[in-house]
C-alpha cells in the first residue's frame, strides 16, 4: 500500500518545533496540531478494538495489548511519500531478546490514518528531518503497568498520543539524561538527574520529545472505584536507520554485488 497525494499541506506547527528545540520535547492538544473535533473518537472507534488488538506471550507488562505498523516515508522538500515498510519485526528492543512480531494493521488503506501519520511526521522540525526513514506505528491498551522502568527506544523522537483512560495514574514522566553520560547505560536516579515533566495526559494530548535526551516512562494505572482501569495510547516512533533501513540498504548492496558478479562470470 502507498500514499503518494500531492494535495495535501503540511500543518504550520512552529509552536512545536519551537518547544523541540528550547526544551527537548513538547505537550500539545491534537485540535492545536490540525487534527478535526471529531478525530479522535472516530480513530479510536476504529483502531482500539478487541478484534485488532492481540496479547502476546512474552511482551511486557504481561497484560498489554497490542497491534503495530511499521510506514516507509520519504520527505522531498514539503513533499512527504508514504508506503508501507516490508516488515513490522522488533529484534532486541525493549530489554526483550529476540525478534518478535506483533500483530499488524496496514493503516495506509485508511484515509484518516494517512492523515494522522502525515501531520506527526510533520511534528518534526523541518532541518531534523531525515530524506527516508521509517515509522513506527504501535497501538497500546494496558490495564496495569503502562511501563516496567524508565527506558530509551533508542529512535530519533518518540510522539504518544493518548486515545482514552479509565482511572487515575499512568503519568508520563521524562528524566533530563545529565550531560556527558553514556545513554547506552541505565539511568542511576540516585545521581543528579533531572525530572522535567511528569504529567497525566488526557485523552486528546500528544508528547513529542527526543529520545536520546531523556529517559521515559510512566506510573501505573490506578483503578477507578469499580476497581478497573484502562489506557489507550498510540507511540510513534521517528526511526534511526539502524532499526531497519541501514541492514536492508546493505543487502540490497549485497545482492547487486552478487548479481553483478554472476552477470560477469557468464560473460
Amino acid at each position: 500500500m502507498r500514499d503518494d497525494s500531492s494535495s495535501w499541506s503540511p500543518p504550520d506547527l512552529s509552536h512545536v518545533w519551537k518547544h523541540l528545540a528550547d526544551h527537548g520535547y513538547a505537550v500539545v492538544e491534537d485540535w492545536s496540531i490540525g487534527l478535526a473535533d471529531d478525530f479522535l473518537a472516530k480513530f479510536h472507534k476504529k483502531y482500539f478494538t478487541n478484534r485488532k488488538l492481540r496479547r502476546d506471550k512474552g511482551d511486557w507488562p504481561r497484560d498489554r495489548k497490542r497491534a503495530r505498523d511499521v510506514i516507509h516515508y520519504t520527505w522531498a522538500g514539503t513533499r512527504l511519500r508514504l508506503r508501507e515498510y516490508a516488515t513490522i519485526a522488533l529484534t532486541d528492543r525493549a530489554g526483550i531478546k529476540g525478534t518478535r512480531l506483533h500483530k499488524r494493521i496496514r493503516i495506509l488503506a485508511d484515509p484518516t490514518a494517512v492523515h494522522l501519520v502525515r501531520t506527526l511526521l510533520c511534528l518534526v522540525p523541518p532541518r531534523r528531518r531525515q530524506p527516508e526513514g521509517t515509522f513506527g506505528v504501535n497501538f497500546f491498551r494496558t490495564f496495569t503497568d503502562v511501563v516496567t522502568k524508565p527506558h530509551h527506544d533508542d529512535e530519533q523522537f518518540i510522539i504518544l498520543y493518548v486515545m482514552r483512560r479509565k482511572g487515575d495514574g499512568a503519568r508520563s514522566y521524562l528524566y533530563r539524561i545529565p550531560e556527558n553520560s553514556d545513554p547506552a547505560l541505565p539511568l542511576d536516579c540516585d545521581s543528579p538527574c533531572e525530572l522535567v515533566l511528569d504529567r497525566q495526559l488526557n485523552p486528546g494530548e500528544l508528547l513529542i520529545f527526543e529520545d536520546k535526551l531523556f529517559e521515559h516512562g510512566a506510573t501505573p494505572l490506578i483503578p477507578a472505584p469499580d476497581g478497573t482501569a484502562m489506557r489507550d495510547v498510540l507511540v510513534c516512533t521517528v526511526d534511526y536507520d539502524e532499526t531497519y533501513l541501514k541492514d536492508a540498504r546493505a543487502e540490497q548492496t549485497s545482492t547487486v554485488g552478487t548479481e553483478f558478479a554472476m552477470a560477469r562470470g557468464r560473460d
